[in-house]
């Protein structure tokens, strides 16, 4: 697991430079490892806000992913979804840049 504090800025950091390939990868094994903390934390009643930390650092990893996989833009249903979503501009614009992705992606980012 790329960031065992579940903070999405250090692991965005973190693939901002990788190839597609391997950003879908490390994005998919982090979500997994995520699942795995979670059901950890919970079985050993961890606190409520690291349990709510978990779950909102699997789902930005999951809405980035369904926009990879399926290009288009996931359904944010809450202010910390959309700027947690919105974080992942910098890895979409680094792909674009490198004709890794055509440039309409950008435009399932909010400016």
């Amino acid at each position: 697991m790329i960031s065992e504090e579940c903070d999405l800025d250090r692991f965005i950091d973190a693939i901002k430079d990788l190839t597609y390939h391997e950003v879908l990868t490390s994005i998919l094994k982090e979500g997994y490892a995520t699942d795995d903390l979670l059901v950890h934390k919970k079985r050993d009643g961890a606190p409520e806000e690291e349990i709510e930390r978990a779950s909102e650092y699997n789902k930005a990893l999951r809405d980035f992913v369904f926009l990879l996989q399926a290009g288009q833009r996931p359904d944010l249903v809450s202010d910390v979804e959309s700027k947690n979503y919105n974080k992942f501009r910098r890895v979409a614009k680094s792909l674009v840049e490198r004709g890794e992705l055509l440039p309409a992606i950008l435009n399932y980012f909010d400016d």
